[in-house]
């Protein structure tokens, strides 16, 4: 289908006006892309402060957190008049829970939102036995009553991710306690550092980490009260029978590692164009287990951050780099770790077809324009890829682009298995739960292209109802398999915003016929990850309903 994509006698005629432009590629390089502005707002909570009848051990690190945690607000995109601070003695559990409850009241549908906790953790005994949960300022000696239990933050979050587009959750404290109490605090003042856990030892709950028995319980309860997966993302500093460390300096570790990570350190691991917070979570592990390497001699392990729900979320198009002095480390510098070397992507396009190139009917196959190529800015971008490597990080692409879809929309494609090139037309069917726009992008079967096959220049009007089916192509176009053998990925999606397609082909007006294309290299694979979820959003929604296709062709 990549090689002969067939429509009417109308498209044939515009075959020989095809161009394509290899300066915009460049140029996004030189601009990189930025999220569309959606609504977003952010609580923000620390506690480091306790009165001595809460006999809990000061976290000298909180301060520096909270900072980290605004900065990583303010980077994804969320105003600082919509960013809620809550700090030691403002942070009860009941100004907690009135600050959660008025961020549902004005999170709006579609909306992003950014909670951040950041103190003391507990496994304590409750009414349904262990629970696990993050601890709030209070005047006297902690209580069961006094915890915010990770089913409570569930319940909370579960009413706000009711509206919102996506709920990101990031808690940096210890809920399981992990070592004793008194083997804890001697290790913390010993390096300097302090676990952030309160762990009672006359609670049967507060025991060895080898006698756990508790698990965490955020992710099933938010999808017991009905918040689909790819509508929320926790993130955890440790695992249920880990200590999470405060550092003065530094903060909290795996708040450190995270921030240094999300804002400006995480690498594009598989190339697809975007960052995902999955790869800022293994930028963040090396950097954590790096700083607590030299302390495992005393028994000091690092934790795992862990990420749950929609772990392929896009939170920022182009992390910024912290300043310098947000990069000073007092602990033992860690070597960095090595980033995976990848291969060049070549400065020009062939000037002949490679064999099982994707063409059109009688397309001339495109060539750089004899002008100069600015230099980029970043080496590292300027990278030779094997058709392999293109192969899977345009895979991966639209992988990222399918992660972002809203789990309450519902989007339903009917498309054949399979087609026999050079005899069966390709043909599907669109069902969509919320009205929109509908794209569909391919990629071919030989990985070398991307094609946006809809909407076209002989459909333009992709404006689709909610709950009806709509059949495609519709008459005046259509599209064969062409070959080569191979797997098509077709990527659908359907956005309450339109899209501008032009981020995505940026010269698909000087021709191209009907389908217009870009060869799948690194630039294309920016733009089109730019097109579906950054500047590409014309409007307030960057929500969307996706599904991802695959269809195969044989000979």
């Amino acid at each position: 289908m990549a090689e002969e994509l067939k429509a009417s006698v109308k498209y044939l005629s515009t075959l020989r006006r095809f161009a394509v432009g290899f300066v915009p590629a460049l140029t996004l390089l030189l601009s990189p892309p930025v999220l569309a502005s959606t609504q977003s707002h952010a609580l923000i909570i620390g506690v480091g402060q306790y009165t001595q009848a809460s006999e809990s051990t000061p976290l000298l690190g909180v301060p520096k957190d909270m900072e980290i945690a605004r900065r990583m607000a303010m980077a994804m995109g969320i105003p600082s008049n919509q960013i809620v601070e809550l700090r030691d003695s403002r942070a009860t559990k009941s100004t907690i829970v009135a600050a959660l409850q008025q961020l549902r009241q004005k999170t709006g549908v579609g909306d992003r939102v950014f909670i951040y906790l950041s103190g003391h953790g507990t496994s304590y005994s409750g009414p349904k036995g262990c629970e696990q949960g993050f601890v709030p300022y209070t005047e006297g000696r902690h209580t069961f009553d006094d915890v915010l239990t990770e089913a409570e933050l569930a319940s909370y979050t579960s009413k706000i991710a009711e509206k919102a587009d996506k709920a990101i959750v990031m808690v940096d404290a210890c809920f399981s306690g992990g070592l004793g109490a008194a083997r804890t605090r001697s290790i913390s003042q010993a390096a300097g550092m302090r676990a952030k856990v309160i762990a009672r030892s006359a609670d049967q709950c507060s025991v060895a980490v080898n006698q756990l028995s508790t698990t965490r319980s955020f992710v099933p309860a938010m999808q017991r009260l009905g918040i689909p997966e790819q509508n929320f993302v926790q993130i955890s500093a440790a695992n249920q029978n880990e200590v999470s460390w405060d550092n003065e300096e530094l903060g909290g570790l795996a708040t450190h590692a995270m921030g240094q990570c999300l804002l400006g350190e995480a690498k594009d691991l598989n190339r697809s164009g975007a960052i995902t917070l999955e790869e800022v979570r293994q930028c963040a592990q090396a950097k954590l287990n790096a700083l607590m390497e030299p302390h495992r001699s005393a028994g000091m392990l690092p934790s795992n951050i862990q990420v749950r729900g929609t772990r392929n979320l896009i939170v920022m198009a182009d992390p910024p780099k912290l300043p310098a002095s947000t990069m000073v480390s007092t602990l033992p510098t860690p070597p960095k770790p090595t980033a995976p070397t990848a291969p060049a992507l070549p400065q020009s396009l062939p000037d002949k077809p490679v064999a099982g190139t994707p063409t059109l009917p009688s397309l001339p196959v495109p060539t750089a324009p004899s002008v100069p190529v600015p230099p980029l800015p970043v080496v590292a971008e300027v990278l030779v890829e094997t058709i392999e490597d293109q192969l899977a990080a345009s895979r991966a692409t639209l992988d990222d682009v399918l992660s972002q879809r809203n789990g309450r929309f519902k989007l339903d494609v009917q498309a054949p298995k399979q087609l026999k090139i050079n005899q069966d037309p390709f043909k599907f069917t669109v069902k969509s739960s919320t009205e929109g726009y509908l794209y569909a992008v391919m990629l071919g079967s030989d990985g070398k292209s991307f094609y946006l096959l809809y909407p076209n220049k002989l459909d333009k009007d992709n404006k689709i109802k909610a709950n009806t089916t709509y059949t495609f192509p519709r008459p005046g176009w259509s599209i064969k398999a062409g070959g080569p053998v191979g797997t098509n990925q077709v990527l659908f999606v359907v956005t309450p915003s339109v899209r501008d397609t032009k981020i995505f082909v940026p010269d698909e007006d000087s021709g191209g016929g009907a389908f217009t294309f870009s060869v799948a290299d690194l630039a294309s694979r920016k733009r089109l990850v730019d097109f579906f979820v950054g500047r590409g959003v014309q409007g307030r929604s960057g929500q969307m309903a996706a599904t991802l296709v695959k269809v195969e062709e044989v000979q």
